[in-house]
């Protein structure tokens, strides 16, 4: 795997949050403020990246493996939040009366639906580098095949805390402040139709995430540093 410059990293997705926010401020002044709970939703996005920025800069230091578990668990609960913001496009067809008036499709549905698609986007390319840098610091621990295995468990996690949060409407924080609902809605989801939904989002996520690898370790060696072997 290529070492990737996380300071770079950094803030290429900062500049991409601030840019997203700044099509925010523009679309809602042309036309309202509907979406700005989307601006948690990023945050929450943004929450597994600095979670695996302090894992990478532990390992980086050969802090003890112990101090990552911590780090690893809340990356896990967390990811979820970043492919979770593809399903605000829901609210497109919630508000569908204001946006088709007489067979006639309004501007504001393109302004909209624009702002949401770069959220998304900003979303899930936060993630799904958070994604490769705990991958990374698994392959210097365990190996290649431990580390694949790691990102399909994350892919499963991330389609079934979609399915938790759009569905149930479960918050991440409710794995420490609620786990009696938690387990209570665990069991309500054992059923065909949410399991089809949570492999079919991971396996979306499973296929984005094999496309960023690819691209981003195309050239070997020569476009960036490699750990020591």
């Amino acid at each position: 795997m290529k070492e990737l410059n996380y300071p770079k990293v950094f803030l290429l997705l900062a500049g991409l949050t601030l840019a997203t926010l700044a099509v925010y401020g523009i679309v809602s002044l042309r036309t309202d403020d509907y979406y700005k709970f989307l601006i948690w939703n990023l945050f929450l996005a943004w929450l597994p990246f600095l979670f695996s920025l302090a894992a990478h800069a532990l390992h980086k230091r050969n802090s003890s493996s112990l101090l990552l578990f911590p780090l690893g668990a809340a990356w896990l609960v967390f990811f979820p939040n970043a492919p979770y913001i593809m399903t605000d496009l829901l609210h497109l067809t919630i508000r569908s009366g204001i946006y088709i008036v007489n067979g006639v499709v309004q501007s504001r549905f393109w302004y909209d639906l624009t702002m949401l698609l770069l959220f998304t986007w900003t979303a899930w390319l936060t993630g799904f580098f958070s994604l490769y840098q705990f991958q990374t610091v698994i392959w210097r621990k365990s190996g290649l095949v431990v580390s694949w295995l790691f990102v399909l468990a994350a892919c499963a996690l991330g389609g079934y805390g979609v399915l938790l949060g759009r569905v149930y409407r479960l918050n991440s924080w409710d794995v420490l402040t609620d786990r009696h609902r938690l387990y209570q809605l665990m069991l309500d989801s054992v059923n065909r139709q949410s399991i089809f939904f949570s492999l079919f989002i991971a396996f979306v996520l499973l296929v984005i995430y094999m496309t960023l690898y690819s691209l981003l370790n195309a050239r070997g060696s020569r476009g960036g540093a490699r750990w020591p072997r």
